[in-house]
């Protein structure tokens, strides 16, 4: 019996000690990321042509930063990003955490390394829209059956809009984005500008009540559609923030400048990526302080931009960049110096063609 009960101590204190161990030592989980290196000059962006976009999250001191994927603007092709670990000088894509150059771990999507992605879509549903509606409309739901059946981990919302967010749905899957958009009401099949109109789902009552007293633009108005996603929706934690904006008219602010191009880049800038998808001729309209060109926020976003007929003939949103920058991002992980208190953090690509730098001050 006593040497029983020994046997039994000893086991028991073996647990105590090793689970402790490994409590106490996260950094042994981290083993993979290599060490911060010494003499790495970061290279100053001169093209500016490309512009990082990322949501961050931590496992103890391993910080994982979702990169979506960058396009090459002169070849229209995703860039790949490495870190050359033997020579960090020599890789493509530098990341400074409180002015420290990081050893990083960077992994293409893939087998393994899903990337989560909320996308919405922000769908101008005034009158001018109406030749082309059904047209977007057949197109989201294609895109949002492929990017689903393509193995991401991504969910879809829309927000309809005039002159103030009028429509739309939370985050949800393609299945029941399908339903919205080709739903029937009481007096038929609902069609045209109408399909964005009025909200759905489970907290529609909260969205209609929340959107009423979101604020008024001066007329069509995107910024405030995807101001309203950005501050409404249920974004789900470290998922990239992707909007595409469907409009054939100008950005229409306010006198003050509320609701403009400059208050949209201010607040999503480096958050989320803005697409533009414009139906109509860019030389049709005279653009100005108050009627400003709606893609100047994908500009500032690092969005991409697409031109396409005023009846949206033709349109197929798996041709846009975004589809293949979704399906070429990154991982990209290091270990933090210090967690639980606020950080700078600065991401430089840096290739023959293409390069960028994007500054997030943030807390982990």
């Amino acid at each position: 019996m006593r040497k029983l009960l020994f046997v039994l101590m000893l086991v028991f204190t073996s647990l105590i000690y090793f689970s402790c161990d490994t409590a106490e030592n996260p950094e042994d989980q981290n083993t993979d990321i290599p060490g911060d290196p010494t003499g790495v000059t970061v290279p100053t962006p001169t093209k500016n042509n490309v512009l990082p976009s990322a949501s961050f999250t931590t496992t103890g001191s391993r910080v994982k930063l979702n990169l979506l994927g960058l396009i090459d603007p002169t070849t229209n092709q995703p860039l790949t990003l490495s870190y050359n670990s033997t020579n960090p000088q020599a890789s493509n894509i530098f990341v400074e955490e409180d002015g420290i150059v990081q050893g990083l771990k960077v992994s293409k999507v893939g087998t393994g390394n899903v990337l989560t992605a909320d996308i919405v879509f922000c769908v101008d549903n005034s009158g001018s829209m109406g030749d082309e509606a059904d047209s977007v409309a057949a197109s989201i739901i294609e895109f949002a059956n492929y990017l689903q059946a393509s193995g991401l981990d991504v969910k879809f919302a829309v927000v309809g809009y005039d002159s103030y967010p009028n429509g739309g749905i939370n985050f949800t899957n393609a299945q029941t984005l399908n339903s919205y958009l080709n739903r029937t009401d009481y007096y038929g099949p609902v069609t045209g500008t109408s399909r964005t109109e009025d909200f759905s789902g489970p907290d529609s009552a909260a969205l209609y009540n929340r959107a009423n007293n979101f604020g008024y633009a001066g007329g069509e108005n995107g910024v405030i559609a995807a101001i309203f996603a950005d501050s409404v929706y249920g974004w789900r934690a470290g998922a990239q923030r992707v909007f595409i904006n469907f409009t054939d008219e100008p950005t229409q602010s306010l006198s003050d400048g509320t609701w403009n191009n400059a208050m949209g880049c201010s607040l999503l800038s480096g958050k989320a990526t803005v697409h533009t998808v414009f139906s109509e001729d860019s030389t049709y309209w005279t653009f100005n302080q108050y009627d400003e060109r709606p893609w100047e926020l994908s500009t500032c976003t690092g969005g991409t931009i697409k031109f396409i007929p005023d009846d949206a003939t033709g349109l197929n949103l798996k041709d846009l960049p975004v589809a293949g920058a979704l399906a070429n991002s990154y991982l990209v992980e290091y270990v933090s110096a210090k967690t639980g208190v606020a950080h700078t953090v600065k991401i430089t690509v840096y290739t023959a063609t293409a390069d960028g730098v994007q500054t997030f001050n943030i807390t982990y």
